[in-house]
Order: C-alpha cells, then structure tokens, then sequence
C-alpha cells in the first residue's frame, strides 16, 4: 500500500469544483493532495507555492499534477483599485505602496499588480504548467495538465504536458 503513487491537485479556493477532482485525475479522493491559492498562480520558480510543489512531489509520491481552475475564480478577477480602496480603508497608506514599488521589493516594481496577478486564466495554466515541467528539482517522470472548469461541467483540457 505504501507505493500507491498520488496526484496533486493545484487549484483556486473555491472549493464547490473540487467535486470533478476525481474525474479529471481517474483517481480516488485519497489518492489526491490538494493546494489551495488564490488564483493558483505560480509568480517564481522558488516561491512557496513551488516548494510545496516540490515537497509533494517528493514525500507525496506524486506521479502527476493537475492544475485545475474554475473559469469564474475571483482570484482571476482581483481590481487592483478595489484592492488598494480595502487596503487604505484598513489603513494601508500610499507611502508604503510607493516605497515598496520604489525599492522594487515586489511584482517588477508594481505591487498591485504583483498582488492582482493575471486576469488570463490560459496564460496562468500554461504558465504553471511551464514552471513545474522546466523546473530543475520536478523529476522527469512527472507529467503536468491543465484544466478549466465551471460549477456545471469541466469545459475543457488547456495543456498536457510532459518534460
């Protein structure tokens, strides 16, 4: 029992999709590890989410991993107004936004859009799916797939990919 390989699932935080996790994978639901992210989106090669990737990966034995979105997400669909108005009313104030832009700490020297991320939910899978696959500490044998879905049916396969 204990050489059952498993699949990671990388997805969004609305949880109601996580219904068609065991479709998509043709696994059960214990043979799944799942990470949940805001917009599920990879922004570095070693960032946190990458390295818990990779841990899973390891101590997991995971044989493959399934980025699998939901087409209305409101992590994909984050106003970087809207966003700055609740940080402000939260007493966030410009100074520090424009420091943080100033000392290019975040995001390129934009950290709105550093923390709004892509609106293009094919750009992030394809993305991901680059990042995992490209990735020195992913063994080959890894394959990567995209998926993305609606509280109805999954629409369709974005990208299956393998290094």
């Amino acid at each position: 029992m204990g050489n059952i390989k498993k699949a990671l699932v990388i997805t969004g935080l609305d949880r109601k999709i996580e219904r068609f996790f065991t479709d998509i994978t043709k696994r059960k639901s214990e043979d799944l590890v799942i990470i949940n992210s805001y917009g599920a989106e990879i922004l570095q090669g070693y960032s946190s989410l990458m390295r818990n990737i990779i841990l899973a990966v390891y101590l997991e034995k995971i044989e493959e991993i399934y980025i699998v979105v939901d087409k209305y997400d409101k992590g994909f669909s984050i106003n970087p107004e809207h966003l700055y108005a609740q940080m402000e009313e939260e007493g966030i104030n410009v100074e520090v936004i424009q420091t943080l832009n100033y000392i290019k700490a975040v995001g390129g020297n934009d950290v709105m859009k550093w923390l709004s991320g892509s609106s293009n939910i094919e750009s992030i899978i394809q993305n991901n799916i680059e990042f995992i696959i490209k990735h020195p500490l992913i063994p080959n044998s890894v394959k990567v797939h995209g998926y993305i879905v609606n509280n109805d049916i999954y629409d369709y396969q974005t990208s299956v990919s393998e290094k």
